[in-house]
């Protein structure tokens, strides 16, 4: 079977490598590479855990990735996954995400454990806990290097014989149906069937599928210094990545020193439309004072200490935050994903070895990714319901 890939995201490059691996020739197609800066899955780093509230899908593929990562990251010269755990913040009344996401956590052979803050405070003395009402610690938890990730996998997709070709794909969608609707730099690309994972592009492509389905929203990555002959206070070895779950405010995050450059901090909120070609990628001093005045208060000994570095990213957003697998209408061997919600980083391998499975051994697709699940309400994942409601993103964004 002759596979082509479009996109080399991790979505892309996890599926073209788990493709080649079973033995399809795979062709793999991107417009500037894997890991490249204005990706979806570029940047430096992303977090991996297995929390996800009520929907263990997210905890089921994201522990399917674990070996792989681990893997990936002993046969390379440089680290790409550190496990150093990950602290969960509780700072509103309501704690069902973590409730919920124990029972799941335990079922693939893991745990969080929730510890005082007395022991908090402890542990980790350069956080500031005295707002917070409950601390928990997810040891199966850590941060991956992410545009080292990609780059690796696609690598070793071609060192088993996949084939990388760099250049502008174009899909009409009008005329799916037709062989010579999916081309690269104006050329046909013949295959048996195609996988379409463009991330923030996939609505450009596929206007007619996914523009009443998904949204890009801007978000805002800092990267803050530490004080002088203090990195190793302030890295992966002291000090866990973490997330600060708060109803009033927008859910900030972070991974401690890493790669050097700087204590990372980001926030969660998809609220500000964002197009990958034409929007600028500069921080907005609004939100530049808003996250300094939240880091201040949660990591006290940080105040004063200026931005080292920064980074405007999209997150490729379904309506309600579940991920989109679904073979096109007018075509059922064009098989796209989309929808990764910001938090398709991690599950990639899982994803990926799901796209073989699917396209090779004529798996179903998750009742959870249909795409038709949208014209139904209360489809929402738990997490990212906290953020913008369903209706709400219907009203600001189509």
């Amino acid at each position: 079977m002759k596979i082509a890939v479009i996109g080399s995201g991790i979505w892309g490059a996890c599926s073209a490598y788990f493709l080649n691996k079973e033995g399809c020739d795979v062709e793999l197609y991107d417009m500037w590479g894997a890991g490249n800066s204005r990706s979806g899955s570029g940047g430096a780093s992303r977090i991996i855990r297995l929390t996800y509230g009520d929907d263990k899908i997210y905890t089921e593929l994201t522990n399917n990735s674990f070996k792989f990562w681990e893997n990936l990251s002993n046969k390379s010269e440089r680290k790409l996954y550190d496990e150093c755990g990950m602290l969960w913040l509780v700072s509103q009344e309501d704690n069902s995400y973590i409730t919920k996401s124990k029972k799941h956590i335990e079922s693939v052979g893991h745990n969080i454990e929730q510890i005082s803050k007395k022991d908090a405070k402890e542990r980790y003395p350069l956080i500031n806990f005295d707002d917070i009402n409950e601390v928990h610690l997810e040891k199966k938890a850590g941060a991956l290097m992410a545009s080292r990730c990609c780059k690796n996998i696609v690598r070793k997709f071609k060192d088993n014989g996949g084939k990388v070709y760099l250049g502008e794909v174009a899909i009409d969608e009008k005329n799916l149906e037709n062989k010579n609707s999916i081309t690269y730099n104006g050329k046909n690309i013949e295959a048996d069937k195609y996988v379409i994972a463009c991330g923030p592009w996939n609505r450009k492509l596929l206007p007619e599928m996914l523009e009443n389905t998904t949204y890009i929203s801007r978000q805002e990555v800092y990267y803050f210094g530490v004080p002088n002959n203090k990195a190793a206070e302030y890295n992966l070895n002291k000090i866990p990545c973490w997330l600060d779950l708060n109803a009033n405010n927008p859910s900030y995050y972070g991974i401690p020193f890493h790669l050097n450059k700087g204590f990372k901090i980001a926030y969660d909120e998809r609220s500000t439309k964002f197009d990958p070609d034409s929007s600028d990628r500069v921080p907005l001093p609004e939100l530049v004072k808003r996250t300094k005045t939240y880091l201040y208060h949660r990591f006290p000994n940080l105040k004063g200490l200026p931005i080292a570095e920064t980074r405007v990213c999209q997150y490729e957003n379904s309506l309600d935050g579940n991920f989109i697998m679904n073979y096109h209408k007018k075509n059922d061997n064009v098989l796209v994903l989309s929808g990764s919600s910001g938090h398709g980083f991690k599950l990639g391998p899982g994803l990926g070895e799901m796209v073989k499975n699917i396209l090779i051994f004529n798996n179903e697709i998750p009742k959870e990714f249909n795409l038709e699940r949208l014209n139904c309400e209360g489809t929402s994942s738990q997490y990212y319901n906290a953020q913008i409601k369903y209706k709400e993103k219907k009203r600001l964004f189509n």
